[in-house]
């Protein structure tokens, strides 16, 4: 760690040579620990979180958590809050079975949750056929009936970069409790932990059989017991569509299998209403010395407020971490703003590309120019789980996440000292932009300040491919927990940690501070 130490310091001279006029110069990378969220505060703030789940876009609960959030940031002395507004389609239902129900060959079904989104069956329910879905020999129509989909198991070795990306374990710059970890690139057991099989199944996107086949209804069984199963929220969000979908875990589905391959009948009902609603991003800033005049530059803190659990998402409380603890420092010894960004796109019908026209820089492009860094936070403290004999079962681990960084040196030394300074368990340093310490790929940046490739260009301009956010090639630092168990709304706050949190928030706040008095030309993406 030589090296890592050496380089570091490096970032602290040169905080240190920006800001020699300044008493505060020491506060921004050697944290006061006076400032730093404590984890009883962070417990008071994710309850406002917990007493509000599941925390969807325009609905009261979601409403609920922005007035906390806007509450909270306003104390700390945030200006200019804006709210970028535009309608949409909310579709709703019951988050306990009171609306949704299955009967197969006139037994009632145990139903582990509904799929979003899915239309409406009305009060009497839909009575079909039901149907068995093979994906190696799918049936020639589905139409009009009750299709019924089990997941597809994961597939045998050779596995291909697809598979190797989202579904193992990847390489890394450096990794904390990294004895913890399974082989890279290699199938993880659930019963080992199910964070990535949970993700494998909810990523093939079954919703979209009963879509493009007219079915009457559908329902999707999990390969996953009862007690992971319920509460699983549909990911990624599909648009709405009309073929109302319901959820059974691995032993209710697996009589409907048999009453589908059988060609029974069933009755699937899923009332939901469809009404209009109103969406916003909240943007606002803690000012910097220079606020308001053309010499601002802006480090914008990002990631989206909604979300079916108590971490999909509290990467807006992670944020509230950093605004607070540079609250402490008057904005004249501030060298550079802090731009609050609060997205609400992600569990929206069709996520973020859905919603692509309605968002802050692209109504606001010119928000863009005084942008100089990003930091990006979501699923702070996550705890590792375990299905073994159908029961879910901690594994006494926190839970894999990532901190990713822009490919620069400076900032690669500068994670990776935070990491170990904070505590942060089973935490990967990642650089995607660059092969790992075993010369294996790392895990690609998610999330809403990933840095994404997509196209852009204006009516009669040549479109060009862009590879950062929002085509904004700055340094940055990205935290994300990589899900497990919290894709699910019954993962409330008893599957949660303070600390964890603590330490992931602090080391964010920390690599705040590197942004906010680095040298831009140094820290230059590579």
């Amino acid at each position: 760690m030589k090296h890592s130490t050496t380089l570091f310091l490096a970032v602290l001279v040169l905080a240190a040579c920006s800001n020699t006029e300044t008493p505060f110069a020491d506060k921004f990378t050697n944290l006061d620990p006076n400032w730093i969220v404590t984890a009883e505060e962070a417990y008071e703030w994710a309850s406002v979180k917990n007493d509000n789940l599941p925390t969807l876009t325009g609905s009261p609960e979601w409403l609920n958590y922005m007035a906390f959030l806007e509450e909270e940031l306003t104390g700390y002395g945030v200006v200019d809050v804006m709210k970028n507004r535009w309608s949409f389609k909310r579709w709703d239902t019951s988050d306990d079975p009171t609306d949704w129900s299955l009967q197969s060959d006139g037994a009632a079904v145990r139903v582990a949750n509904y799929g979003a989104y899915s239309g409406s069956t009305g009060p009497d329910g839909v009575t079909a056929e039901l149907i068995y879905y093979d994906h190696d020999n799918p049936p020639d129509s589905i139409a009009g009936k009750i299709v019924v989909i089990p997941t597809r198991p994961h597939p045998e070795p050779p596995y291909d970069d697809d598979y190797l990306i989202n579904y193992t374990f990847n390489d890394y710059e450096y990794a904390t409790d990294a004895d913890t970890y399974p082989a890279p690139f290699e199938v993880v057991k659930p019963e080992f932990s199910f964070t990535f099989d949970i993700w494998w199944q909810l990523a093939q996107r079954l919703e979209r059989i009963p879509q493009e086949g007219d079915a009457a209804g559908a329902v999707i069984v999990y390969d996953m017991a009862y007690e992971r199963t319920k509460g699983i929220y549909s990911f990624p969000v599909p648009s709405l569509y009309d073929s109302p979908t319901l959820v059974l875990a691995r032993e209710d589905g697996a009589k409907v299998i048999a009453d589908a391959k059988a060609g029974k009948t069933g009755t699937l009902r899923l009332e939901a209403t469809l009404q209009p609603s109103e969406a916003y991003q909240l943007i606002a800033y803690l000012p910097g010395k220079d606020y308001g005049t053309p010499d601002d530059e802006q480090i914008v803190l990002v990631n989206h407020t909604d979300g079916p659990s108590i971490t999909q998402d509290n990467g807006a409380l992670g944020l509230l971490a950093i605004v607070k603890y540079f609250s402490h420092i008057p904005q004249e010894h501030r060298p550079r703003t802090l731009v609050i960004y609060l997205d609400c796109r992600h569990y929206m019908p069709g996520m973020e590309i859905a919603h692509g026209d309605a968002t802050w820089l692209n109504r606001f492009p010119e928000a863009k120019d005084k942008i100089v860094g990003l930091i990006q936070a979501e699923h702070l403290g996550e705890m590792d789980y375990r299905e073994v004999d159908g029961k879910v079962e901690p594994t006494g681990l926190a839970e894999q996440s990532y901190l990713w960084s822009r490919n620069n040196p400076l900032l690669i030394d500068a994670a990776i000292a935070a990491v170990q300074k904070y505590g942060w368990s089973r935490a990967q340093v990642a650089v995607p932009e660059r092969p790992g310490k075993n010369g294996g790929l790392q895990q690609v940046w998610w999330g809403v300040g990933a840095l994404g490739t997509r196209d852009t260009g204006t009516e009669g301009e040549p479109l060009r491919r862009c590879n950062v956010w929002h085509c904004l090639d700055v340094p940055g630092f990205g935290l994300g927990g990589f899900l497990g168990h919290y894709w699910s709304s019954d993962a409330d706050i008893s599957r949660w940690n303070k600390e964890l949190f603590r330490s992931q928030a602090t080391t964010m706040t920390e690599l705040t501070g590197v942004l906010m008095t680095a040298d831009l030309d140094l820290i230059e993406p590579l």
